[in-house]
């Protein structure tokens, strides 16, 4: 099971990561106007409000803001690779950052779920929290 959750870490790692490339590329001169221009094109970006709307903010963004956004982002995949690759190794200091970690960011999920309730952000906030009861569980067993 350890080897399962160490997965899951390490492919919303790959994510984080690919969405801090992602924003790097955007620091670009132009590249974020030429990504909006693109991007109002699809068939249903004209038709969906928020679509317009990210893109609008997206376009707007400072480099200064885009550079914290991508250091946030590679942050947040370190701390992803580091729990991964502890209970990769069936490291106790893994189980508990892991533990820890997961168990500070479940306020600011049930937040976001309250604000607007998603299917992705309900089973990504159910799968935390069941990591995190089944990583308690069995620390206490193994004590």
């Amino acid at each position: 099971m350890l080897k399962l959750i160490a997965l899951f870490r390490w492919s919303k790692a790959l994510v984080l990561i690919g969405a801090a490339l992602g924003a790097m590329r955007l620091l670009r001169p132009g590249a974020a106007q030429q990504l909006g221009q693109w991007a109002m094109q699809l068939p249903f970006a004209a038709q969906h409000r928020f679509v317009s709307e990210a893109i609008a903010k997206l376009t707007h963004l400072d480099t200064s803001r885009m550079e914290w956004i991508a250091a946030g982002l590679f942050a947040y995949a370190a701390l992803f690779l580091v729990e991964g690759t502890g209970l990769w190794l069936g490291k106790r200091w893994g189980e508990w950052l892991t533990i820890v970690a997961t168990t500070s960011f479940i306020p600011f999920e049930v937040y976001e779920l309250w604000r607007r309730a998603t299917i992705f952000r309900g089973a990504f906030l159910a799968a935390n929290v069941a990591i995190v009861i089944y990583l308690i569980w069995r620390i206490r067993r193994n004590e």
